[in-house]
This record gives C-alpha cells, sequence and structure tokens, in this order.
C-alpha cells in the first residue's frame, strides 16, 4: 500500500510547462517618476489657484523628503539621497501616490467630497497647514515688563519640569470660546464642549488626586482641544476667500485638461529604457473610465459634477464658514473672532416694512390668473412693459 501513490504517480502523464506570456515590468525607479510627473499634472488642473500652489508645494515635499542637495567643493550642486528606503516601505509610498493620484483625479472631475476635502487641506482646516497654522499661536505671549519675567522665572525653577502643565495662549482662549458659541457651523471634528479642563478633586477612593495623574490628564485634554480647533487665517488671504464664496472676485473658470501621451514607436526609442504612460500596471484612467469606475466601486460617495461658479461658491463657502479671523480690538483690549459666512439675502420686488403698491397686482383677476394683453407696471421702472 505504501507504494501505491508512487505507481499512481508514474502513471500521470504531466504536460510541459507552457509559454510564459508577456508581461510589462516597470521598475520602481521609472515608476515613481511616472507618479511624480502624473501628480504634478493633476495639481495643475485644480478649479482654485491656491489650492494648485499648495497642493504642488506639498507634492514636491514630500517626493523630496527623501533627498537633500550638497554643495561639492568644485561649486555644483547635486541632490544626494539622505534616507534608505527598503522595498516594504517603497511599496508603501508608492501605493499612498497611487491612491493620491486618484483622489486628484476624482477631484478635478468634479467629486464634491474629494474637491471640498483638497479645499480644506489648501485652507487649513485639515493636514498639515492646520497644524502649521496651530502651532503659531502656541508660542507664549510676550512679557511686557521685568517683574513678569521674574516671577516666571521663579514659577519655572520651583516647578519640577516633569510637572508642567500646557497653558492656552490668550489668542487660543479667545478662538475655543468662539467656536464653542459656533452651534451652526457643522465642523469635521466633534465640537468641543469646556473652556479649562475639569480636573476631579478626588479618585474613585475618596482620596486626592494624585499629581501625575493631574498633569496627565491636562496634557490630554491639551491635545485634544487643540485637535478640534479651527485656526485663524490671515487677512488677505480671509478677505480673498470670503470674495470667492460671494462672488465678488472673479473665478477664472476651470483649467482644461490636456490630452494624455501616446505611444512611441519602437524605432524611436529604447524599449527597455521608455515605457508609455498607459503601459503601466496601474494606468491613468481618463474621465469617462472614472465615471463608469463609480457603479463596480460604491465607496465613492459623490458622482462627478460639472465646475461650474456656483458650484465652486457653493464649495468655497462651505470652507469659509469654517474659518476665523483673528484681530486685535483696541478698545475692549482683547482678542476678537470673526467667522466667515456669506449672507444670503433675496432680492425683493418692494420694501417689506412698507405697503406694497397696488400696481402690482394690475392684470390679474380675483382667481389669480394673469390676462395676456394686460401690463404690469415695474417697482424699479414706472414704464408699463407688456406680460410675455
Amino acid at each position: 500500500m505504501r507504494w501505491g501513490w508512487v505507481r499512481h504517480l508514474s502513471s500521470l502523464q504531466l504536460k510541459p510547462p507552457g509559454p510564459l506570456q508577456p508581461t510589462t515590468t516597470v521598475n520602481n525607479h521609472q515608476e515613481t517618476i511616472l507618479l511624480y510627473r502624473a501628480l504634478l499634472r493633476q495639481c495643475t488642473y485644480l478649479p482654485d489657484s491656491a489650492a494648485r500652489k499648495y497642493m504642488w508645494t506639498h507634492v514636491v515635499d514630500r517626493f523630496h523628503a527623501y533627498y537633500t542637495k550638497v554643495k561639492l567643493p568644485d561649486g555644483r550642486t547635486v541632490v544626494r539621497k539622505i534616507k534608505a528606503v527598503d522595498e516594504k516601505r517603497l511599496s508603501g509610498a508608492l501605493k499612498d501616490a497611487r491612491k493620491s493620484l486618484k483622489y486628484l483625479q476624482r477631484a478635478n472631475d468634479g467629486h464634491i467630497n474629494i474637491l471640498r476635502m483638497v479645499l480644506d487641506m489648501t485652507y487649513g482646516r485639515v493636514g498639515k497647514r492646520r497644524r502649521q497654522l496651530i502651532s503659531k499661536l502656541q508660542a507664549p505671549d510676550p512679557l511686557v515688563d521685568d517683574a513678569s519675567v521674574a516671577i516666571l522665572s521663579a514659577q519655572i525653577s520651583q516647578e519640577p519640569k516633569r510637572k508642567r502643565v500646557p497653558e492656552l495662549t490668550d489668542e487660543l482662549s479667545a478662538l475655543l470660546r468662539s467656536q464653542i458659541k459656533q452651534s451652526s457651523i457643522r465642523f469635521d471634528r466633534a465640537p468641543l464642549k469646556e473652556t479649562a479642563p475639569k480636573v476631579p478633586a478626588v479618585n474613585i477612593w475618596q482620596r486626592k488626586f494624585p499629581e501625575k495623574r493631574r498633569v496627565n490628564f491636562i496634557k490630554a485634554w491639551y491635545a485634544k482641544t487643540l485637535d478640534r480647533l479651527m485656526p485663524p487665517l490671515e487677512a488677505a488671504e480671509w478677505e480673498r476667500l470670503q470674495g470667492l464664496a460671494a462672488g465678488d472676485v472673479r473665478w477664472d473658470g476651470a483649467v482644461p485638461q490636456r490630452k494624455l501621451g501616446t505611444a512611441r514607436s519602437a524605432d524611436s526609442c529604447h524599449s527597455s529604457s521608455r515605457v508609455a504612460l498607459r503601459d503601466l500596471p496601474h494606468r491613468l484612467t481618463t474621465s469617462n473610465e472614472r465615471i463608469v469606475e463609480k457603479e463596480k466601486h460604491p465607496e465613492i460617495n459623490s458622482r462627478p459634477h460639472q465646475l461650474t461658479p456656483r458650484f465652486m461658491r457653493r464649495l468655497w463657502n462651505d470652507v469659509f464658514r469654517k474659518c476665523p479671523r483673528l484681530d486685535w480690538d483696541n478698545e475692549r483690549k482683547k482678542w476678537a473672532v470673526t467667522w466667515g459666512d456669506v449672507e444670503k439675502q433675496a432680492v425683493l420686488a418692494f420694501d417689506p416694512h412698507k405697503e406694497p403698491p397696488l400696481s402690482v397686482f394690475d392684470g390679474v383677476d380675483d382667481e389669480g390668473h394673469i390676462h395676456v394683453n394686460s401690463t404690469i407696471v415695474s417697482v424699479d421702472d414706472p414704464v408699463t412693459q407688456p406680460v410675455k
């Protein structure tokens, strides 16, 4: 019995392996360059000029984070790699780059959720720029006299370093109190409810709350508050965004997209050194193919939208409502916070506080029907015009 499996294998007729199927192989260096160029190209198609500049800089900084410029003794400047990247880390970075490329493509196609996310990154509502704007407000307030410097130095020398707790500056405190009152604005983060940490006096055993736990409690509250706080914008940027949301600043329109490059012939270039863009394993899809892709990927919660001035004003207004402005009030001697909001006022035919003229009902019978041959009187222009 134990030799039965040997006789069974000998009776099988093994088929020889077939020819290998031709596949397109692209090394990581070529794919990185193609993704880098494709990302920069998609950044130039964004409908907001500030978004085009910010996303371009963001992509360049992310790719150049592993390289630095070195000046040689002869005066030349070369680029050298400063970080070693293994294959696992490189494959993950390329996967993130492909994902970012799809996001930018969908933003340029008019997907409202993706385009709103790009605008939030541009104006510091999420992402790296938001953390940079928050860090500017974390700087301690300047000391005005020598007495304040002496008091602060004594406090620092008496208090151990591990027990120091972070404190909110005057700007952060004013911004925090103002954001708590903005209940009508829908932020992307959890709402803020407390202006100061509420440290319990005793623990569950009715003993004094430990000092180390008190410090950690305050640090956790401080980090959670900064994570939910919306940083203010500069006055010039805030006013520009207000003009875009209100329609006072003229929009240049959507940037026309260029056509994809075609593959060169084998005679003009070596196939081993150059690879056509559409021959990539993760090739760039066209706009029509991405629209059809929505049926296969239901996680895309938005549909492509034509980039019109009305559509862009709606997006800018959504972002502008989450952007505060911080100004110093000389009369009250404190910081004043102004939140962005574009008031929408209906255009009325007459003053609602006055009695409407009876001429607006000319040509209307008791049942509310308008006669074709009748005429009405315009409120702005006293000249009568026939009804069409």
